[in-house]
């Protein structure tokens, strides 16, 4: 299936989504979809419909947010990126007074003990890295770094920050000084390792990162 499909199958997926939430019985007969009177039971309780956010890397998917979606998120946003989604909300005459933005750091984990947790993650993410730059490559996007053969090049890519409590509040407050997010979000279990491994680091943000943004 070429780009344009996979972009005219998304497009029609999302609209139905809207549609649905919005309590319409809907029936679509397409090149992608053929089906009749299909609706959400039980009907959504949140009115208007809950909120629906769209992401990703490219301009067609940041139109597709503003056209479908009720909010836009990307890892690593700039302010290149949300003033092109601003202008995209104008352009469609779109409120942009109450928008929602999403960003934040590919992983940001807070630890007392930097240099041990790193260790423990950097093989994971290693491996998560590589993984999705072979499947952004494969769909005609940049990959997220070149290939990461070891810790030392994962450091350099800096995809992988874990830091004591004090330096996360500084460099989610940088951010925000930067692009105007109203959300922040980061990955915070690396794949193959436990749940019970990221607990630690996430009571240690609840109690001493949260606060500060109170």
């Amino acid at each position: 299936m070429s780009s344009k499909e996979r972009g005219a199958r998304t497009d029609q997926s999302l609209d139905i989504i809207r549609r649905a939430l919005a309590g319409e019985t809907v029936t679509v007969k397409s090149d992608f979809f053929d089906f009749q009177n299909v609706r959400v039971t039980p009907e959504p309780i949140q009115q208007p419909h809950p909120p629906i956010w769209l992401g990703g890397f490219t301009p067609a998917a940041l139109r597709r947010a503003v056209r479908f979606g009720d909010g836009f998120t990307v890892p690593g946003a700039n302010r290149d990126v949300y003033d092109r989604y601003v202008a995209e909300l104008k352009k469609e005459n779109r409120p942009t007074d109450d928008l929602r933005f999403a960003s934040g750091f590919w992983f940001l984990i807070v630890s007392e003990d930097p240099e041990k947790t790193f260790a423990e993650a950097a093989d994971h993410v290693i491996y998560q890295v590589n993984d999705y730059s072979v499947w952004l490559q494969a769909g005609g996007l940049q990959p997220l770094a070149p290939r990461l053969d070891d810790r030392e090049a994962l450091k350099q890519s800096g995809l992988l920050q874990v830091v004591d409590p004090d330096t996360a509040i500084r460099m989610i407050r940088n951010l925000a000084d930067t692009v105007p997010i109203t959300h922040f979000y980061s990955w915070t279990l690396p794949p193959g390792l436990p749940p019970r491994w990221a607990q630690t680091h996430l009571e240690l943000f609840a109690s001493k990162v949260i606060p500060a943004f109170r």
